[in-house]
């Protein structure tokens, strides 16, 4: 029996783990339909779910109400998901969310949390360009009293990083009223609320305004 040039090259062990290593990617390979598959069913059925959202998030997740409601498009499905188990459980308190949150299973925040997180979000543009450039300057290298740069936890984009949620594109009348919350509760269970207390009271009221103009530009 005679052997190839190319297998003489390689001994038997290194063989067997390179045809070990091919049905590998063989079976990886395979599953990639059934996955993309999976993530289909999960936005079709996160749609249907979403229309009891719409009123205040938009159907596509970017709200119609900025004051007052969050963009739910683009965020980290994994973010939205805690969020809704936390509203349904009462660690994050929201009469409202938990009226919502209470009917729901946990595929159905899975999915609807999945749909959300596959929409497009829509930055908004800001007519006062002087109060976005004082807010950039904020985002990035944070404010004159010691609060760190928003960039440090949420990313250079603002897309968000680790458990830090995507605040790029947020209304900014929204992002004012959460620093707000963040800067006037006496304290936080959760410990990502009490590091964002700890930035909020460092930030004046003006440079929340100028932070949260900033962050509704950045898509």
């Amino acid at each position: 029996m005679t052997t190839s040039p190319a297998h003489k090259q390689f001994p038997p062990r290194f063989r067997a783990l390179t045809a070990a290593s091919l049905t590998c990617c063989s079976l990886l390979l395979s599953a990639v339909p059934a996955i993309a598959a999976d993530q289909q069913s999960a936005i079709q059925h996160g749609r249907q779910l979403a229309q009891a959202c719409a009123a205040c998030h938009g159907i596509d997740g970017n709200t119609a109400n900025p004051a007052l409601y969050p963009n739910l498009a683009g965020q980290a499905p994994a973010y939205l998901e805690l969020q809704l188990a936390n509203f349904k459980s009462g660690e994050r308190p929201n009469p409202i969310m938990k009226g919502f949150a209470a009917s729901l299973k946990d595929s159905d925040m899975h999915d609807l949390s999945v749909y959300f997180g596959a929409q497009a979000v829509k930055a908004q543009p800001s007519s006062n360009h002087e109060l976005e450039e004082k807010g950039k300057r904020i985002f990035t290298k944070g404010s004159a009293a010691g609060a760190p740069a928003c960039a440090s936890c949420h990313g250079a984009e603002g897309h968000g990083q680790a458990a830090f949620p995507r605040i790029a594109s947020q209304p900014a009348g929204y992002t004012l009223k959460q620093l707000h919350v963040y800067r006037d509760a006496p304290k936080f269970n959760n410990p990502l609320a009490t590091v964002m207390k700890g930035v909020a009271v460092k930030l004046s009221e003006d440079e929340m305004k100028s932070v949260s103009a900033y962050i509704a530009t950045v898509p």
